[in-house]
């Protein structure tokens, strides 16, 4: 078996030598005004994560709606979501060009990681639309080599829609790339995530999610956070919910790569949720947090900033700073009439953030662009 790796450092040499000669994807508007479409979504990962959840709730949703929703991939159908049998997903080999399985009648295509952009627009088949959910070439510049940059600058330059979940990601585009672009924002599933009251628990239940191999998030600044409280004698029960199975904190017990239900189950028996990420392009845990009633903790990670107001429906925490992360918990945990303002404040913002909203607006915008053809 041949090694993935070798051959994903192929594939993207491949596609760096076709963008030496990239130009702009050249498009005619008309007036079409096509209501169900035929939309296809480029995926580079499927594993899980909260930009992949974002996709395949695009993907349903849009299905819902009445239109045809493709997935191409060359990663393998998503086992850990419950994807309508009604979505099409397509596993290409990597030996294969990924966007060559892009169907010939299709209205839009949406890529949603910059390295497929310009192989997308190659196909010349239909006008093709970035969204951007945010990574290291955003938030992380220190990881990013001058040639990535340019690779993805290029790609940039060759498509005229792109579209991001929060102000943070749009200013970043802009600052970084010179790239515009307009926000729709992500949502709440709310068959999962809905508030529900529940007596305050006799121990105080906190909830965090994340990786701790993921260092942006800081998983290990909060585990150390509540070893303080624990040592300044609070009893605290910790809900931690991760991907991935820890190497480092093998005897926390965490909860591992749950169904989403039964992660709004444990946030509606939440007491307090914290977040303690360097960055985010949204933030959505701490949204469905709010969602279920818990009174959130967290950074300011820019994403979350368009939902979370300090003191209103949130204490926010010094960047890398756990004594601060114990401050403000003692300080909600001491402060029962606190606490039920952050809630009632954290459930009614969480409302303006549904998913009808949301696909409504990424239809609308879809129609548009399927108004263009290939000149």
């Amino acid at each position: 078996m041949e090694d993935i790796q070798f051959l994903k450092n192929m594939e993207f040499m491949r596609r760096e030598e076709r963008l030496k000669h990239a130009e702009k994807q050249k498009l005619r508007r008309t007036e079409k005004n096509k209501q169900n479409l035929k939309i296809t979504y480029v995926m580079t990962w499927t594993g899980v994560c909260g930009g992949s959840k974002i996709i395949l709730e695009h993907a349903n949703r849009l299905t819902e709606a009445g239109h045809q929703v493709t997935l191409i991939s060359h990663d393998k159908r998503p086992e850990w979501f419950p994807l309508r049998k009604e979505v099409q997903f397509l596993q290409v080999p990597w030996e294969k060009v990924l966007c060559e399985v892009i169907e010939k009648d299709t209205d839009v295509i949406v890529t949603t990681y910059w390295r497929e952009i310009y192989e997308s627009v190659e196909q010349k088949i239909a006008p093709v639309v970035y969204f951007e959910q945010g990574d290291y070439h955003l938030f992380d510049l220190d990881k990013l080599e001058d040639r990535t940059y340019e690779y993805i600058k290029k790609q940039l330059k060759t498509i005229q829609f792109v579209y991001t979940v929060s102000n943070f990601a749009k200013q970043k585009l802009k600052q970084i790339y010179n790239t515009d672009a307009i926000v729709i924002p992500n949502a709440v599933d709310n068959r999962v995530f809905y508030y529900k009251p529940h007596p305050e628990n006799e121990v105080p239940n906190i909830t965090i999610i994340g990786s701790e191999e993921t260092n942006f998030k800081r998983i290990q600044n909060i585990l150390d956070a509540v070893t303080v409280l624990k040592n300044k004698g609070y009893q605290i029960k910790l809900n931690w919910i991760t991907p991935t199975v820890p190497i480092k904190n093998t005897n926390l017990n965490p909860i591992v790569n749950p169904p989403q239900k039964v992660i709004g189950d444990i946030l509606r028996e939440t007491d307090i949720y914290i977040c303690a990420s360097m960055y985010e392009s949204f933030c959505l845990p701490v949204l469905e947090a709010m969602t279920c009633g818990a009174a959130i903790v967290t950074t300011n990670n820019g994403g979350n900033m368009d939902f979370i107001e300090d003191g209103k429906n949130a204490l926010i925490i010094e960047k890398d700073n756990v004594e601060d992360i114990v401050k403000k918990v003692e300080i909600i945990l001491k402060d029962k009439d606190l606490k039920e303002s952050l809630v009632k404040n954290g459930v009614e913002e969480s409302a303006r953030y549904s998913w009808d909203i949301t696909i409504s607006k990424i239809e609308k915008y879809y129609r548009e662009i399927a108004n263009y053809v290939i000149e």
